[in-house]
This record gives structure tokens, C-alpha cells and sequence, in this order.
């Protein structure tokens, strides 16, 4: 529950009701030992703002989390009009099926959060999930959830409700992330 709060409270500094928790993921762990997560410099596996391909992103904050022995970061990046936004918290686990299961209960927390979105499997990771659909106070909101190895990924989408971020867009910018993570953490 611990790692639910952090991602839940790191997610793109929005309103407490309005935030989800970090992804979980089914589906087999990695091949390759991964690094202990103890031993890994989270900030250097971060996508870097020419890996979002929106005009004008750049890195506006990034913020470490390292609370009871779960390290990860929390990343915003977004446009010069601050029109659209891209919250992002990575955090490691002891095991991928913890980061699985972290992964799972951020799905149902958003679920459970936001009513009336549409979610489906994609092909981040070891098993991600994208939702869709939720809107709140004139701003859309698409959430990428995933696991990579010991990993537990939540991206969240920010933007106008008339203009909300492609979802080619998203899952491009999740696969680049996911790669990231697989070849940094072995």
C-alpha cells in the first residue's frame, strides 16, 4: 500500500482525488537478473524530453523518492504554454512481481478514482494498461501504467479536454521508457 501512496502522491501534482497509483504487471519477470534496485541511479533511466514527440517539451522538475526503502522519481515535464503536461513516477522494487502486483493496484486505484474511463492491455513492458477517457475540470487525462523488470511505471497525460494527448503519442513515449528501464536494469 506504502508504494500505492508515493506513486499515487507523485503523478503529475494533481489534486489528491484526481491521482493514481503506480503500475503492476502481469505476465512473466525478465530473463536477465536485474540490478538491485538499492544499487540503481533511477534519474539517468528517465526519458529525456526529445523522447516526447509534442513541440516544446522540456523537464520542469524532478523530485527523488526514497521512503522505507523504495527508491524511484517523479518527473514532470511539459510544453512552454503549459497547455499539456506529462507526469511520470518510476519506482524500483525488491522483485518484478512486486512491481507487478504495485502496477495492479495502481490500475484498480484509478479505476476506482475515475469513473467512466475506458481501459486496455497495450504492449509496454511486461503488461501495460492505458486509460482513457477521464476528464476534470476542463482537463483530459490519459494514464499509461506499466512494469519493467523490478520497475512500476505510471505516466500520466495531461492536457485540455478539447485537446487531449494522442494516444499514439502516449504509448510511444511508454515503449521508449520501457526500453530505457529493460536495458538499464539487466
Amino acid at each position: 500500500m506504502m508504494v500505492l501512496s508515493i506513486i499515487a502522491a507523485s503523478a503529475c501534482g494533481s489534486p489528491q482525488e484526481d491521482q493514481a497509483a503506480a503500475p503492476s504487471q502481469t505476465g512473466p519477470p525478465p530473463a536477465a537478473t536485474p540490478a538491485p534496485a538499492g544499487a540503481t541511479d533511477v534519474n539517468r533511466l528517465v526519458i529525456q524530453a526529445e523522447d516526447i514527440p509534442l513541440p516544446g517539451f522540456s523537464q520542469h522538475g524532478s523530485q527523488p523518492i526514497d521512503e522505507s526503502g523504495v527508491k524511484g522519481v517523479a518527473v514532470v515535464f511539459g510544453d512552454e504554454a503549459g497547455s499539456r503536461q506529462l507526469g511520470e513516477t518510476i519506482v524500483l522494487l525488491p522483485d518484478a512481481d512486486a512491481a507487478r502486483r504495485a502496477m495492479q493496484g495502481a490500475v484498480s486505484s484509478t479505476q476506482d478514482q475515475r469513473s467512466g474511463v475506458t481501459t486496455s492491455a497495450v504492449p509496454i513492458g511486461d503488461s501495460g494498461v492505458l486509460i482513457t477517457g477521464y476528464e476534470l475540470g476542463g482537463t483530459a487525462s490519459t494514464m499509461l501504467l506499466f512494469s519493467q523488470g523490478v520497475a512500476s511505471v505510471a505516466m500520466d497525460f495531461r492536457s485540455a479536454a478539447t485537446d487531449p494527448v494522442p494516444v499514439d503519442v502516449v504509448t510511444a513515449v511508454g515503449a521508449r521508457q520501457a526500453d530505457l528501464l529493460r536495458r538499464g536494469l539487466g
